[in-house]
């Protein structure tokens, strides 16, 4: 007998395994998350977290707490500069300056696409939050100090063997399933998963650093590019990391990218040195907390499910740092993997191996496109730095003389400033790229198609256009209750693993369906037509008539991950069986 018996063990608590273990106590299945580390992470890993991260974590009763503890980024910035410090030509340039990820400009934009909006929180200020989440909800059942020894699987589950490392003791955990969000530590190779890509790119340290920047960065920076012709490397970026947010912020994620010919590590005891001569700050005070080196790749697995077994986030993808996908993707998987666990383990599915082979039809090709838009931004890189002036294959002497030619008051330096203009424009693929971060469509057989096109696709990947076509994304729309008080779309469909119908004015019809369909499978279907006063819920601005796709008599079913599953453009003459039909496609249920 094993010493632990529970439905679904997931490795590694990380953002992603914290995330997911969150998600499966809000479906109300059993589960075991471990971690090998005895804490939550001390580095400065990811710190963007997207629109669509953030209305996840709302549906999941997280923003507020994620919002509040994080950098408000109303007005945030992307600025590249030659330096804080000193007086010479090449010092306390400001190159160049972007409103990026939903702030300045880009706000309006981004408030009418999502209800969650962006925010910069660091990971190693996040994982802890969410570790209170998780253990809040399911005390006892995450195990920080536990590592997975081994594992292996037959017909009926997975059989773990685990290793208490403070005690030295290892015990056997019997589960229905396992996902791995080690970060590809352990469970990968066990399965013999094959992570494959182009690549290594560049060479990262990234350091946790404590200094007083409050006289030389602006409080809205997200971040903040510096590069100096005659050091060592070939940018560095500065990263707010708190507690306090603007002017004030404490601490600093700092990350070294090195010159493609430059091989020789940076020791940690040598960073304080190397980050004043970046800066131009000699006499900066500083204390080093804790530093990294990592390869700049851009790799995917094979699969994603093997059998009983699933990866997620870096276990399955890993991504060039560049638009802040890494994380915000791994969220992304395991939202769209815990509603069909839950839908198996509760028993609504008749054919499980269809449903959960929907997780990697679905969230493959969309870890695909991130990590291969992630790295297309990073190139891009090597284009926006010329038009600065910088080149990291040039000499000193060829990049001194070009970024003082770019910064200098003559006819020359205003052409240049003009044409960095025009091509740094360029770069707006990686700090707005709103339209990646929604735009996403699946096609599995958890999703059925009604035969329209998907919409045009903005090819810089910053104009997102709203659709409630099947596979997609449902539209974000700010509605109003009878009580007069304002909700978004994305508030109707619950965390609890239910699926929700909207309806026009003349949508009656759908309601005895929606009941029917509930008798048949199991599963919440409540509807909700929106129109006007006459309707459950009213749609002030008209934005979701102006979007929804539907006639008054049509539907959409949405999924319980937000994604629209189903949807009939006007009634068909037996609604009972259409959606009969489609809830069952979607759960792969048998009646």
């Amino acid at each position: 007998m094993p010493d632990h018996d529970t439905q679904v063990l997931v490795v590694g608590a990380g953002g992603c395994g914290l995330t997911l273990s969150i998600m499966l106590a809000d479906l109300g299945v059993d589960h075991l998350i471990i971690e090998r580390h005895a804490t939550t992470s001390h580095l400065p890993k990811a710190h963007y977290l997207n629109s669509r991260t953030m209305e996840i974590f709302r549906q999941h009763g997280l923003a507020d707490d994620v919002y509040a503890a994080g950098m408000p980024t109303h007005n945030a910035t992307v600025r590249y500069i030659t330096g804080l410090g000193g007086s010479g030509p090449l010092d306390r340039h400001e190159l160049y300056t972007f409103d990026a990820f939903g702030g300045g400009a880009l706000r309006e934009r981004y408030e009418e696409a999502a209800a969650g909006v962006p925010t910069n929180f660091p990971q190693l200020r996040l994982e802890p939050l969410l570790r209170q989440h998780a253990e809040k909800r399911s005390a006892g059942s995450v195990r920080f100090g536990h590592e997975l020894v081994s594992c292996i699987q037959d017909e009926d589950g997975v059989t773990a063997v685990v290793r208490d490392r403070a005690r030295g003791e290892e015990y056997e955990v019997r589960a229905a399933y396992l996902v791995g969000a080690d970060g590809g530590k352990i469970v990968g190779s066990q399965v013999g998963a094959v992570l494959d890509g182009p690549g290594p790119f560049a060479n990262l340290k990234t350091m946790h650093v404590t200094m007083d920047l409050s006289e030389y960065i602006p409080g809205d920076a997200l971040l903040t590019h510096v590069t100096r012709p005659g050091t060592r490397f070939w940018w560095v970026a500065l990263v707010p990391m708190g507690p306090s947010w603007g002017p004030n912020c404490e601490e600093w994620g700092v990350a070294f990218a090195f010159r493609p010919d430059d091989q020789e590590p940076l020791a940690d005891s040598d960073a304080p040195d190397a980050i004043r001569e970046v800066l131009n700050l000699p006499d900066l005070e500083m204390t080093v907390h804790r530093g990294g080196e990592w390869l700049v790749e851009r790799v995917v697995a094979d699969r994603f499910r093997f059998g009983r077994i699933f990866l997620a986030g870096d276990a399955a993808h890993r991504h060039v740092p560049t638009g802040g996908l890494g994380l915000n993707s791994a969220v992304h998987d395991v939202h769209n993997l815990a509603w069909k666990l839950a839908a198996v383990v509760h028993g609504r599915c008749a054919d499980p191996e269809r449903l959960l082979q929907s997780y990697e039809d679905e969230r493959r090709p969309a870890d695909v496109a991130n990590a291969d838009w992630a790295l297309f931004t990073f190139l891009n890189h090597q284009t926006t730095d010329l038009s600065l002036g910088i080149s990291p294959g040039a000499t000193l002497e060829e990049n001194t003389a070009a970024v003082l030619s770019f910064v200098s008051d003559t006819p020359m330096g205003a052409t240049l400033r003009a044409r960095a203009t025009e091509i740094m424009g360029t770069q707006r693929t990686e700090y707005e790229a709103l339209e990646v971060e929604l735009g996403f469509g699946y096609s599995s057989a958890a999703v059925v198609p009604d035969g329209t096109p998907a919409p045009h696709r903005d090819p810089m990947g910053c104009l997102y256009t709203p659709t409630t076509r099947p596979g997609h994304r449902l539209p974000h729309a700010w509605l109003t209750d009878p009580e007069g008080e304002r909700l978004s779309t994305h508030d109707l469909v619950g965390n609890q693993g239910g699926f929700v119908l909207l309806t026009g004015r003349d949508g009656a019809a759908w309601r005895s369906a929606a009941a029917a369909a509930e008798r048949a499978h199991g599963v919440r279907v409540e509807v909700c037509s929106i129109g006007d006063a006459e309707t459950d819920l009213a749609d002030p601005t008209g934005t979701w008539t102006s979007m929804c796709g539907i006639c008054s008599d049509g539907a959409v079913l949405v999924r319980p991950d937000n994604i629209v599953g189903y949807r009939a453009r006007t009634r068909p003459a037996d609604p009972e069986a259409a959606l009969h039909d489609a809830v069952r496609a979607i759960l792969s249920a048998e009646h």
